[in-house]
């Protein structure tokens, strides 16, 4: 064991969230807690979750995939956190694991994203949101919109360069306002759950559900007009 390392188990649920993080960044650092952030290396999304397991010391890991693959050959491994290299075990199994220098790694900011304002808050189902992403790709689109229009809310898949051409949308909430608040399904890599999704005019989103959050950038041809 190496000296001041400190063992853990990665539950099933850290396991889950660690795995979509790795579709956002291929890289992580690990801070010493219970909370992992990860953001795109273009920084139009940042991801913020609450785990159900204590990270006993900061890390950096660079090919976050290949590490939960090295994981996944064994049963319920202990992880070791030493100075320098992970130490992963389970019964004669054992991998030596380095950590990456933070220098490679594109880590999510520090401060805590606050926005500016909540100019409209609605709740999303996960089947909602995954079949207007669904409809993009099928329609060969690579944005979604929340529109506010005669009263109601829809999310819907669009081609944001063409206000002429065909879309798909469902309904999801009420407003007083009219609005089209874009992003781009790219930075839509969501956690299969349901959203209290708070829009801010000014560029930034935010999608919120019970143990995560995301933070997604606005497309800058987004409008808002209040009711």
């Amino acid at each position: 064991m190496n000296q001041g390392a400190y063992t853990m188990k990665f539950s099933e649920r850290t396991l889950t969230i660690l795995k979509s993080f790795s579709s956002i960044n291929k890289s992580i650092l690990m801070k010493e807690g219970n909370v992992l952030k990860t953001v795109t290396p273009e920084k139009t999304l940042v991801a913020t979750a609450t785990i159900p397991d204590q990270i006993p010391s900061q890390a950096c890991i660079y090919d976050l995939s290949r590490f939960l693959s090295i994981l996944s050959l064994y049963k319920d491994p202990d992880v070791e956190f030493g100075d320098k290299f992970f130490t992963i075990t389970s019964g004669k199994q054992l991998t030596k694991y380095v950590y990456a220098d933070i220098s490679m790694i594109h880590a999510a900011p520090e401060k805590d994203i606050q926005l500016p304002s909540a100019d409209v808050v609605v709740d999303v189902s996960w089947e909602d949101l995954q079949s207007v992403i669904k409809a993009a790709g099928v329609l060969q689109f690579s944005e979604v919109a929340f529109v506010g229009q005669d009263g109601k809310i829809y999310l819907k898949a669009i081609d944001g360069a063409n206000a002429n051409s065909d879309d798909y949308g469902v309904e999801i909430g009420t407003t007083s306002d009219e609005f089209k608040i874009i992003v781009k399904t790219d930075n839509l890599k969501l956690l299969p759950q349901d959203y209290k999704v708070t829009l801010c005019a000014k560029g930034i989103s935010e999608f919120k559900s019970t143990d995560v959050t995301y933070f997604v950038a606005i497309d800058t041809k987004s409008t808002y007009k209040k009711g």
